[in-house]
């Protein structure tokens, strides 16, 4: 009897995948543009992710179906061969890799940092960072790109040095392992991982180690010490549970913060009579947030399921230890559930699924939005005449496999 990878290979046929890898660059280009539409209407269907067999799921109601069942679609991959691709973390356990009591017990202990009292204590840092960078970008004006200029600059130190309290060095570290996930897409089952990568997440691991002892010599008022007290405390992470987490949060969420915010610029400026309206009425901001996710989140697929039994969505067969992926982004402009999807209403106060739903709830959900609202406000009453430079921009987009992150996004402020 066939097993694993081999069984599913077996039972689907070669000509019932999607054209693409959905690990194509030049797939990933012309996604938002070429499929989504389509992709609202179509029940999940069969793909290719680097090479490997994975169902996908577009419509809200089966993304839905998937993230909200964590009996039949688990996080942890099988230990079939080829999936180990799967583990963007280099070995680095994350809370996205857990599952059932494991999983519950460690976001518990993680609960308490991402509170609204933890995240209060941070917005002053938050507050002037933004506007330092305001600053260099009037000074060197009026052209910025504000991917590098604005948005990654921005959210390394809103993250890395005002909520982690983290050195210079440390965090360097940590934007160098970002950047290492983002070489993702060049992996391939069975092929040795490239030595940027694994001496950037060796660099993130000893890096990690100081952290530690250093916080537990001098425990501060932040994110890692509040971790750390929870595993000394009774309720214990293990080493390898906090290790995981750290590199998690001050990693990871580098990249679809700084996505995120970019992608909301760009969507603001492509339509000038919401952001007239946002910057007029700043009472908007938190619906507007929804609805900016809502219209271009961080990345086409969330993190990968993968079917804890033979099952199916939406009469689509799965078969057990299948990747299962699903798109937020599409069931976003599913018209099953928004009204005219297309339009964007900054009133419309959605109900997306972009930071997930049900028990794997994005846990810094609070913290990015408050970080965004601080950033977008900031942003659009320092410059009234915030603009793209060129209004025919089309953005290159990169980071891991199923991510939208601009590359550049050049814009004016005269």
């Amino acid at each position: 009897m066939l097993e694993g990878l081999a069984r599913i290979e077996e039972a689907i046929p070669a000509d019932a995948y999607f054209a693409h890898d959905l690990s194509d660059e030049n797939f990933r280009q012309t996604a938002l543009r070429d499929y989504v539409d389509d992709w609202t209407q179509r029940d999940p269907f069969y793909v290719r992710r680097m090479g490997l067999p994975a169902v996908l799921c577009t419509k809200y109601r089966h993304v839905q179906e998937v993230l909200t069942d964590p009996e039949r679609f688990v996080m942890k991959a099988p230990p079939i061969e080829g999936f180990e691709v799967f583990d963007v973390f280099g070995g680095l356990e994350s809370v996205l890799q857990m599952d059932g009591e494991r999983h519950s017990r460690v976001r518990r202990l993680m609960n308490p940092a991402f509170s609204p009292a933890g995240i209060r204590k941070i917005i002053p840092a938050l507050e002037r960072i933004v506007q330092e960078r305001l600053d260099i970008i009037a000074a060197e004006g009026p052209e910025f790109d504000a991917m590098s200029d604005f948005c990654d600059h921005l959210i390394a130190r809103s993250l890395l040095d005002a909520t982690f309290q983290l050195s210079e060095e440390q965090q360097q570290a940590f934007e160098r392992v970002h950047q290492a996930i983002t070489l993702a897409p060049k992996f391939r089952p069975g092929e040795q991982r490239p030595k940027e990568y694994t001496d950037a997440i060796e660099g993130v691991r000893k890096v990690i180690a100081e952290v530690i002892e250093e916080r537990r010599a001098n425990p501060s008022d932040d994110f890692i010490s509040d971790l750390i007290t929870a595993r000394d405390e009774g309720t214990r992470l293990s080493d390898s549970e906090l290790h995981g987490q750290i590199n998690t949060i001050c990693g990871s969420a580098l990249g679809s913060t700084a996505a995120t915010l970019g992608a909301a610029l760009l969507v603001l400026c492509r339509h000038p009579d919401q952001m007239t309206r946002l910057r007029d009425n700043p009472e908007l901001m938190n619906d507007a947030l929804e609805e900016l996710l809502r219209y271009q989140g961080p990345g086409l697929f969330s993190f990968p399921r993968f079917a804890a039994c033979d099952t199916e969505v939406g009469g689509t067969p799965i078969y057990k230890g299948m990747p299962v992926i699903t798109s937020p982004q599409v069931a976003s402009f599913d018209p099953e559930i928004f009204d005219s999807p297309r339009n964007l209403d900054l009133a419309r106060k959605p109900r997306t699924l972009t930071f997930g739903t049900g028990p794997h709830l994005c846990i810094g959900i609070r913290l990015a939005k408050v970080t965004m609202g601080i950033a977008l406000r900031a942003i659009l009453e320092r410059f009234p005449n915030l603009r793209l430079a060129d209004p025919d921009f089309v953005p290159v987009y990169g980071g891991n496999v199923g991510t939208m992150t601009i590359k550049s996004l050049p814009m004016r402020v005269d």
